[in-house]
């Protein structure tokens, strides 16, 4: 399992609180955290983000005057670097928070994490090929026009609370208009509050097309370092928003559906994720399914469910049935494990439709301290 040391970054952006606005956003955009930390006697005492600036200055603060510390700023979520990466999944799917603050052992700040290595962290599985990013995109689109000023950009971002604008003429996707765009240009040499939408739109935006699967769109983040995709057909037509947030909800949506698309381990028990038709291939295995039947993944994902049953049909009649009442809570399964072992499982089955129309059987399985008892 890997921890917050494993993905966090170094060199975070910090702040006194007696930094100016500007100061701060000159400040976050030489990086692309999106975020800094305010210290005070090397004390942690607030966060500001991005869209926090947006926010305050669409509201009438001057940038130019105002000091950080008489705004109100937000109390970050602490994490550490031995928290595991697991465990700040879960706080992001309770609590939302998109960015953390990384203390050491000594409780002294050593980095920072956010959804880009949160993404980075999540183990690849073929399950992420059986979503599709038009399955995923928002139908409310933060769509502008080009002759948008500044200011209005800026309030769009705030009132949608969304990282970026889109900026179309006609069906003509011009090009999107980051969080970040907005606070360089307002501290750059060539500030002026009449610009429009089509000057400061990126026209070279990376982009993904709503055929491509998760897998593709995931390594695509992390390549690139977007946080933030247009989706464009072949032809050019926008077609919707894809960002990290996106993902990581949808995980949190898998997580509470218990299809885990993006990370089986978010599964407690043993789990393996196979094909219901053909040689019903394996597609996934968690940590603890990995255990429970000794199987190396690297070995196994890709080898047919058949070679762990003593009765190679009985998987062919689990998906027959399977397609008629679509869940099986309890079964008692005669198995062979990867290492030739004979076991007897008690294990629960369902089948689970993807909005692709690529179903899987996804099949959990007792604990093997209390489910390794005899088959009758």
């Amino acid at each position: 399992m890997k921890l917050v040391r494993d993905c966090m970054f170094p060199n975070v952006a910090t702040l006194s609180p007696h930094a100016t606005l500007v100061e701060a956003i000159r400040r976050m955009t030489r990086d692309a955290a999106g975020f800094a930390v305010v210290l005070e006697n090397m004390n942690l005492t607030g966060l500001v983000t991005e869209f926090d600036c947006i926010k305050w200055m669409i509201q009438g603060v001057n940038p130019d005057t105002v000091r950080i510390g008489d705004l109100s700023i937000s109390v970050p979520q602490i994490v550490h670097e031995n928290t595991p990466c697991q465990e700040l999944l879960q706080i992001y799917y309770r609590r939302r928070f998109r960015r953390f603050p990384v203390l050491n052992e000594d409780e002294m700040l050593s980095g920072g994490i956010t959804e880009k290595q949160i993404l980075r962290a999540f183990p690849r599985s073929n399950l992420l090929s059986h979503y599709r990013v038009a399955d995923m995109i928002a139908s409310d689109l933060p769509i502008l026009q080009p002759d948008c000023t500044y200011w209005e950009i800026a309030r769009q971002i705030a009132q949608r609370h969304r990282g970026c604008v889109l900026v179309r003429e006609g069906e003509n996707f011009l090009g999107m208009i980051t969080e970040g765009d907005l606070l360089r240009f307002r501290v750059g040499p060539e500030w002026n509050p009449s610009v429009t939408a089509n000057t400061l739109a990126n026209p070279r935006s990376a982009s993904i097309e709503p055929e491509r699967d998760l897998l593709y769109a995931l390594d695509l983040f992390t390549r690139t370092g977007h946080r933030r995709m247009p989706v464009v057909t072949a032809d050019g037509r926008l077609a919707g928003l894809l960002t990290q947030t996106d993902l990581l909800r949808q995980v949190a949506h898998s997580t509470r559906s218990r299809q885990a698309i993006l990370n089986p381990e978010d599964i407690a028990e043993p789990a393996i994720w196979f094909e219901p038709h053909g040689e019903h291939r394996i597609l996934a295995i968690n940590e603890k399914g990995s255990r429970a039947m000794e199987l190396d993944p690297a070995l196994w994902v890709g080898r047919s469910v058949a070679e762990l049953s003593q009765d190679p049909a009985i998987w062919d009649a689990l998906a027959t049935l399977l397609a008629n009442c679509g869940h099986i809570n309890q079964i008692n399964l005669p198995l062979r494990t990867g290492s030739g072992n004979g076991v007897c499982l008690s294990c629960r089955f369902k089948l689970v439709h993807t909005p692709a129309g690529e179903d899987r059987i996804f099949w959990a399985m007792a604990a093997p301290e209390t489910g390794r008892d005899s088959c009758h």
